[in-house]
């Protein structure tokens, strides 16, 4: 039990760090942090248990109070994938069994220190009532987020996945620790620890597959990707210049979707305004595989990645000075715009700007004045 417990926590510190440092975050993946955390913390404190404490009852049959943030936290993470506009604070109340779960535990931790056995008949109770609301909070919870999984967009492919296994390995924690809990309450069978073993080495599992699901099956290029890749090719290809339809592996159709969640997304999110956006940052950010969106841009839309985000921050800064032409002050912030625009110098955005629109921006901004004043 040790073993299992210190590997999974092991497992739990890799995990967190390597999402916290990651190159590719979403404004979703903290919650999914939080997720790997809690599971550290449980098996932290089971493994503080398991090693301190002498009490039989308290080592076999207290509950950890943490067990009810997991199913509420991946709820929460269905929610913001499904809508990146979604605030997860404003849904703080379903952190209120936690909460009283945490004060519960703790009371009876101090009875028990205090007055020994007479504490137990808290304890019975208090592992009955957490352990029903724990069983309750895992199948609603999980029963939600696999609903609103199926509104996720086509390209948040990894999201889709990391619901789907989590979802179904909390039930199956259900189907199977619920009838032998009971069993155990009720008839005094002696099947915890198995079930215990089950669900720890559950719990680490869910950090292996989270961080392979988000740094190994979400970048890598499929199977007819690679082969195509390592077969000759008349052409020279490289992942940021234009293909011809001719040499694409995806068929059309899926080119269509996934250019039409890149531009529903991009609309919406404004990644272009990141100046540090690069071809895997989008991917991580879009759900996109990036080889897939390389390959869409280039092929469907006939564009460099570069190419294609440039002409979104230009498009951008011409509709902050169409908005600015009606001032006729001369110290417009040209560099401040760059910035805003998504460019990380001035020159850069000066030169996209005329290579798209044939005018500098202070040329543009003046032939916009123009038109007002003539009108």
């Amino acid at each position: 039990m040790h073993h299992i417990i210190a590997i999974g926590i092991f497992q739990a510190i890799v995990a967190v760090g390597m999402l916290w440092k990651g190159k590719v975050r979403t404004s979703a993946d903290s919650l999914l942090i939080m997720f790997i955390a809690c599971i550290g913390c449980h098996l932290s404190i089971k493994f503080v248990i398991y090693t301190f404490v002498n009490d039989e009852q308290v080592r076999q049959q207290m509950n950890t109070f943490i067990g009810f943030c997991y199913a509420p936290l991946l709820y929460l993470y269905a929610r913001k994938v499904h809508d990146d506009a979604f605030l997860p604070a404003t849904r703080w109340y379903v952190f209120l069994p936690f909460v009283a779960a945490a004060i519960a535990y703790f009371t009876i931790a101090g009875v028990i220190a205090v007055s020994g056995t007479s504490g137990y008949g808290l304890l019975k109770w208090y592992n009955l009532g957490s352990y029903c609301g724990i069983l309750l909070s895992d199948i609603g919870y999980a029963w939600l987020a696999l609903r609103i999984r199926r509104g996720f967009a086509d390209g948040k492919v990894v999201e889709k996945r990391i619901v789907a296994v989590i979802a179904w390995c909390f039930l199956g924690m259900v189907c199977v620790s619920g009838p032998v809990y009971f069993a155990n309450s009720f008839f005094h069978a002696d099947l915890m620890i198995p079930v215990r073993i089950i669900t720890y080495t559950a719990l680490s599992a869910l950090c292996v597959m989270i961080v392979y699901y988000k740094f190994v099956a979400g970048t890598a290029p499929d199977t007819a990707l690679l082969t195509s890749e390592t077969a000759p090719v008349t052409e020279t290809a490289t992942a940021d210049s234009p293909l011809s339809r001719k040499a694409a592996v995806l068929p059309e159709e899926r080119q269509k979707e996934i250019w039409e969640s890149l531009e529903a997304q991009m609309r919406r999110h404004m990644f272009f305004t990141d100046c540090d956006l690069n071809l895997d940052k989008l991917a991580g950010l879009t759900g996109i595989n990036k080889y897939h969106l390389s390959e869409t841009l280039n092929s469907f839309a006939g564009k460099s990645f570069y190419q294609y985000i440039n002409e979104y921050r230009i498009s951008y800064a011409l509709k902050e000075m169409e908005a600015a032409s009606t001032s006729q002050s001369d110290d417009f912030n040209f560099l401040s715009l760059a910035y805003k625009s998504g460019f990380k110098a001035k020159s850069s955005f000066n030169r996209y700007f005329k290579e798209i629109t044939g005018f500098t921006p202070s040329e543009h901004l003046r032939v916009l004045r123009g038109a007002k004043i003539a009108v």
